[in-house]
């Protein structure tokens, strides 16, 4: 792993006093433990290597005269993308590219919250000529997320066709090329079982293709080594289409799973997320659902022993009072001695950017977001056993509570909104008037 080495950032904007309370002498940093400064508190991504080409001023019309499925994704052929490419020519759209993949995406953001590096497995082309779209993709992914695991094989990066219609929907059609052909004998196992996090989609999984085995193998390894795994989405078509044997994977691997509501809705069979969340929890340990301009739902388990009350108010929806234990940490399920579901709602931040577009990357920003708190916690429990926030018997999975991940996904995916673009390209600054920072007083993790 040769990424620069900077310190673990702490999730949201926090008061340092939450985090390292150095007056108190009964909790010290851990001298016989391995520097953590030294660590490489890494997450590692499988996905298809992917350049967006972006086009956009495209009508509702013509992506349907295009035969592509408005505000989804579908696989095309190389030939059936020429073909594509050669009609939005014609019509004198403008178009860019840009390095994309839901892994990847979330990886970069990751590396942006945390000011720690993440690694990419997948495959691209060998030869990378200035100016062609894998040439792109190199230099636009930012060097804390690392390339070396990469696997040349001959062929072409896979292109991912992006149409932008006036009203900011995006629609997609993939032609994976060599992207598709990633082996299960090339995931690097030392590098997997040394992760704080692995992170799959279920865009892998389309087809009969090597990379959907390396993407079942890369969750095996992470599963033996007790490494929580993070699973996305792909879209509702390829949700049903795959049903069955996505819960399967999901009973048998994942720890944390992410979609949005259409997404869930083609997963669980309901339409409203509280619902759908609650089934999730089923299959997995946390669920995040993201929800358009009604915001984002998390939902996951804690122990009944160490269960917190909100102070923000109870609430009720399908589910009533669904935010009654929503300041309490999260524990996977094995780990409970006692399981309780929580489950947290958040209203889009500030109601969201004044138009709302690109909301396709809001689940990928808000997924970085909460392994980005899985990850802190890890780093804080090896950094600081003492701890009162590890002195308990329950392992906590996250550092925060799910109200704060909540709070914190939010903001990321925010960030993703206003911006219009699929991942963060710097780090998130404060604002004077974050709603995180009002209600600090009321979220502190004693110590």
């Amino acid at each position: 792993m040769t990424s620069p080495k900077v310190s673990m950032h702490f999730p949201g904007i926090r008061e340092a006093k939450y985090y390292f309370p150095v007056t108190e002498k009964r909790t010290r940093v851990d001298e016989q433990a391995e520097e953590p400064q030294l660590r490489a508190w890494y997450i590692v991504g499988l996905d298809e290597v992917l350049v967006d080409l972006e086009v956009n001023g495209c009508s509702h019309e013509m992506v349907q005269s295009l035969g592509l499925i408005p505000g989804e994704s579908i696989h095309l052929s190389a030939e059936r993308m020429r073909e594509i490419l050669a009609a939005i020519t014609d019509s004198g759209l403008s178009w860019r590219y840009e390095a994309g993949g839901t892994v990847a995406n979330t990886l970069c953001s990751y590396t942006h919250l945390s000011g720690e590096p993440a690694i990419l497995l997948g495959a691209i082309e060998p030869i990378i000529r200035f100016g062609s779209p894998a040439f792109a993709y190199v230099a636009q992914t930012p060097k804390a997320v690392s390339l070396e695991h990469l696997l040349p094989l001959d062929g072409d990066i896979g292109t991912a066709l992006t149409l932008f219609t006036p009203d900011g929907e995006r629609t997609f059609g993939v032609a994976p090329n060599v992207a598709g052909e990633y082996p299960p004998e090339a995931v690097p196992e030392t590098v997997v079982k040394g992760a704080a996090v692995v992170l799959a989609s279920l865009y892998s999984l389309a087809g009969d293709r090597p990379i959907a085995k390396a993407a079942i193998h890369m969750m095996e390894l992470a599963h033996s080594a007790d490494v929580p795994v993070a699973f996305g989405l792909g879209t509702a078509t390829l949700v049903r289409e795959k049903r069955e044997r996505l819960i399967e994977l999901m009973d048998a691997y994942v720890t944390v799973v992410a979609m949005n509501v259409r997404e869930a809705e083609a997963l669980t069979g309901e339409s409203d997320a509280l619902l759908a969340a609650r089934k999730l929890l089923d299959w997995v340990d946390v669920g995040l659902i993201t929800e358009g301009s009604r915001g984002l739902t998390l939902c996951g388990y804690t122990d009944d022993s160490v269960k917190r009350r909100t102070r923000l108010g109870l609430r009720s929806k399908s589910i009533a009072n669904y935010n009654e234990w929503e300041f309490s940490r999260l524990v996977r399920k094995r780990d409970c001695q006692q399981p309780l579901q929580i489950f947290s709602h958040i209203h889009p931040y500030r109601g969201g950017p004044d138009r709302l577009a690109n909301t396709s990357g809001a689940g990928d920003a808000a997924l970085s977001a909460l392994l980005h708190d899985i990850v802190a916690n890890r780093y804080h429990r090896s950094s600081v056993p003492d701890s009162r926030k590890h002195e308990n018997e329950i392992p906590f999975l996250t550092y925060s509570s799910l109200s704060r991940n909540a709070q914190y996904g939010n903001r990321v995916a925010y960030e993703v909104l206003n911006r219009q673009t699929p991942r963060l390209d710097n780090p998130i600054g404060s604002d004077e008037d974050d709603i995180a920072k009002e209600l600090t007083p009321l979220l502190p993790f004693p110590e």
